[in-house]
C-alpha cells in the first residue's frame, strides 16, 4: 500500500520586498512544505495537500505544484469562493521581515481531519494560526489507528492588527496544541512566546526538555543561521542536542526555511526512525533553501538542493 502524507496548511500569494527594494511575487505558505515533501519523496509515496483554497488561486496553486511529479494529489483542497489569502514579506535584516496579511482562509473541522486518518503522517504547517480547529486535531490525535501528527507551529504565535499586519503574542490555548502533537517544531521567537520571555539556548533547552516531558515526543526549536535544539524521548529519558548545520551556505533568502526543516525532518525520520540523524538533515535541507530567491522549483531542487544532498 502506499504511503500518503498529508500537508496541512494555507496556500499564499506572497509579495517579497528584499533588502535592496527588489519586488518578488511568489507561491507561498504551504507551497513550500508540499514542494519539499515531493522534491525527496518518489512514487509510491503520495503527497497531499489538504486545506481550503481561493477559487482565484486553485489553478495557479495545483499547476505548480504538479511540475514536481505524480504523486502529488489535490483531492483534498477545498476550493471556496473567498479571496485567498496575500501575505507581505518585507525584508528588514538578513534574517528579519515585517509581515501583512489579508483575512485567513476559513479553518479545517474534524470533516477534513477525518480524511487524513488513514495517511502515515500530517505534516501541519500553522501558514496564517487558522488553518485547522484545535477540537478537530484532537479528535485525530485520539484516533486509533492514526497518522503520526507533525505540527509547526509558524504563525500560531502571531496575532493580526485590525490594519493586516502581524506581530508576536502569547498563544491561546498552547497546552492543547503541544499535547495534539506527537512532534513539535517552532522558531526561538515563537519559543519566547511559549515561554513568557525571550532568553540564551540554555533556556530553550529547559523549556525543549519541559515539552517533552510533558506532552510531544520530540521538540525542534529552529534557531536560523546557527541551526536548531533538539529534545526527544529515547530510552526511557530525555536527550537534547544543539546540531548546527553541515553545509556552508551564502544565504540569499531565508523564506521558507522552516518548511524546508519540517518536510525534511518528517521524510528522513519515516524513513530510517533516527531522531538526531532527520534532524541534521532539516538542518542540511534548510540551509540549502536559503540558497536563491523565491520558492522552490524542481529546476531549483536539482541545482541548489539535490547536489548537496547524501547519496
Amino acid at each position: 500500500m502506499a504511503q500518503r502524507i498529508a500537508a496541512i496548511g494555507t496556500f499564499i500569494r506572497d509579495t517579497i520586498i528584499t533588502l535592496e527594494q527588489q519586488e518578488v511575487q511568489s507561491i507561498g505558505g504551504l507551497y513550500h512544505s508540499c514542494a519539499f515533501l515531493a522534491s525527496l519523496t518518489q512514487p509510491p509515496t503520495v503527497i497531499l495537500p489538504c486545506c481550503r483554497i481561493g477559487n482565484d488561486f486553485h489553478a495557479t496553486a495545483v499547476a505548480a505544484l504538479a511540475r514536481f511529479g505524480p504523486h502529488l494529489s489535490f483531492e483534498l483542497m477545498q476550493r471556496v469562493t473567498q479571496p485567498n489569502t496575500k501575505v507581505t514579506l518585507v525584508y528588514r535584516s538578513a534574517e528579519t521581515r515585517d509581515e501583512s496579511t489579508s483575512p485567513p482562509m476559513p479553518a479545517l473541522g474534524r470533516d477534513e481531519l477525518a480524511a487524513t486518518k488513514d495517511c502515515r503522517a500530517v505534516l501541519i504547517n500553522l501558514i496564517t494560526g487558522r488553518d485547522v480547529e484545535l477540537p478537530a486535531l484532537q479528535w485525530l490525535k485520539a484516533q486509533s489507528p492514526r497518522p503520526l501528527i507533525y505540527l509547526d507551529v509558524h504563525s500560531l504565535a502571531l496575532g493580526i492588527a485590525p490594519g493586516g499586519g502581524r506581530y508576536y503574542r502569547e498563544i491561546p490555548q498552547a497546552e492543547g496544541w503541544m499535547h495534539a502533537t506527537d512532534i513539535l517544531q517552532m522558531n526561538e521567537k515563537e519559543a519566547a512566546t511559549l515561554l513568557g520571555h525571550g532568553g540564551g539556548d540554555a533556556d530553550l533547552l529547559a523549556f525543549g526538555e519541559q515539552v517533552v516531558a510533558n506532552g510531544p515526543a520530540i521538540c525542534h526549536i529552529t534557531l536560523g543561521s546557527r541551526g536548531s535544539l533538539l529534545c526527544y524521548r529515547a530510552r526511557g529519558a530525555i536527550q537534547r542536542e544543539f546540531i548546527q548545520p553541515e553545509v556552508p551556505v551564502k544565504a540569499v533568502d531565508i523564506i521558507g526555511c522552516g518548511d524546508a526543516f519540517g518536510a525534511a525532518f518528517l521524510v528522513h525520520y519515516l524513513e530510517y526512525h533516527e531522531v538526531p540523524a532527520a534532524t541534521r538533515f532539516a538542518n542540511r535541507v534548510a540551509a540549502l533553501n536559503t540558497t536563491f530567491l523565491g520558492s522552490l522549483t524542481p529546476e531549483l531542487f536539482r541545482s541548489h538542493v539535490r547536489p548537496h544532498l547524501p547519496a
